[in-house]
């Protein structure tokens, strides 16, 4: 029994030496390529909705309207800013933001917590967090920003809408304990700190929003099992899967020992 096994699990291990042509020959046939707005190259594994069904993987679909390429991500909509295939990462920016106007605030919370196993997207690690706070008394503490230069116009979305608050706005992960008595946080959300330098002034915060946050995307069989999924789309399939196969016939062999 254990021979047939070995026999069975080197046969696929040879079969697997064919795959990287067939690999490449298959994803090639998915690798279509569109363009919206200031995004000329939208390829695998990402479609438009109008491209052709074969295009791309549906869980990574972007939207074309008005010119601009929108990424739909759980209840929230985001301007897709920037596809770094090399990096893997795509770049939103909350449809909420606007330039020059600070009082503008993103719509939807986004941060570490709003992702799970399986998900399409995570957070990457170059991300800090950005808390915006109503009060119901002025806070005097060098990490809270006051929001009052902005004419913050969202209260209808704090939970202290009925009072009188003030509003700040804290650059960083914050644990229950650094939150100041009487305060409330009304929103999270994240930005990208790859190769930028932070002043904590209420115009640079507003800035980095606009930057956007780089989302990471997974599309690498047997992520788990497989360190090489950094190398060229092309061969990541197959990597994955000899890597997975060769789990297998060392269990086995251990297995019949």
């Amino acid at each position: 029994m254990l021979r047939r096994l070995l026999f069975a699990g080197f046969a696929a291990i040879f079969l697997l030496l064919l795959l990287p042509t067939t690999c490449k020959a298959k994803l090639n046939h998915h690798l279509c390529h569109s363009s919206c707005g200031n995004i000329p190259d939208i390829s695998y594994p990402f479609r438009l909705k109008d491209d052709r069904p074969r295009c791309g993987e549906r869980k990574y679909e972007l939207a074309c309207e008005n010119n601009r390429t929108i990424l739909q991500l759980n209840s929230g909509r985001y301007y897709v800013e920037e596809i770094n295939y090399t990096r893997e990462t795509i770049r939103v920016v909350d449809t909420g933001l606007k330039k020059d106007d600070c009082s503008s605030l993103p719509l939807h919370s986004l941060t570490y917590a709003n992702f799970s196993y399986g998900d399409p997207y995570r957070l990457s690690y170059e991300t800090s967090d950005v808390n915006f706070i109503d009060c119901e008394a002025p806070i005097n503490s060098p990490l809270y920003i006051d929001m009052a230069p902005c004419s913050r116009n969202s209260s209808s979305n704090s939970s202290l809408s009925s009072m009188q608050t003030y509003s700040y706005v804290v650059v960083r992960h914050m644990a229950l304990l650094d939150l100041e008595d009487s305060c409330s946080v009304g929103l999270v959300v994240g930005f990208s700190t790859r190769g930028q330098k932070i002043d904590n002034s209420l115009p640079d915060i507003h800035n980095r929003l606009l930057y956007g946050v780089d989302l990471r995307w997974f599309n690498c069989f047997g992520f788990l099992l497989c360190p090489s999924c950094g190398e060229m789309l092309e061969f990541k399939i197959f990597l994955c899967i000899n890597k997975l196969f060769k789990n297998i016939i060392i269990i086995i062999f251990f297995l019949g020992n």
